[in-house]
């Protein structure tokens, strides 16, 4: 629960820092929700596009709408990238290179 509490906090934040400013983050999923609404109405292929470079599986994704079926896609495909984005932000925590006190900087290199 941390977790989600540091990732909500450094996505406002990343967000912030572009000029790009929400109050919540369930303000921030709204408008992901909304976003990806419109790709789905105007936009598939985009919203396809979207998925493969952020590295959302389409069969996770085909598994969900029928597990939901005739429930907000949107709100679906959201969960899983904001999902696929926390894993992304795991993993680099856990291969975060962290040089030893010791070793001067040249040394680094």
């Amino acid at each position: 629960m941390e977790d989600d509490l540091k990732i909500q906090q450094y996505t406002l934040q990343l967000l912030e820092e572009n000029d790009i400013s929400f109050h919540s983050f369930s303000e921030f999923r709204n408008f992901i929700i909304e976003k990806i609404n419109n790709w789905i109405n105007n936009d598939f292929e985009h919203l396809l596009y979207l998925l493969y470079r952020i590295d959302v599986h389409e069969d996770k994704v085909r598994k969900l709408m029928i597990e939901h079926k005739g429930e907000n896609a949107a709100e679906i495909i959201t969960d899983l990238i904001i999902a696929r984005q926390k894993q992304k932000i795991e993993t680099r925590k856990l291969f975060q290179f962290n040089p030893a006190a010791d070793i001067s900087e040249e040394e680094l290199w």
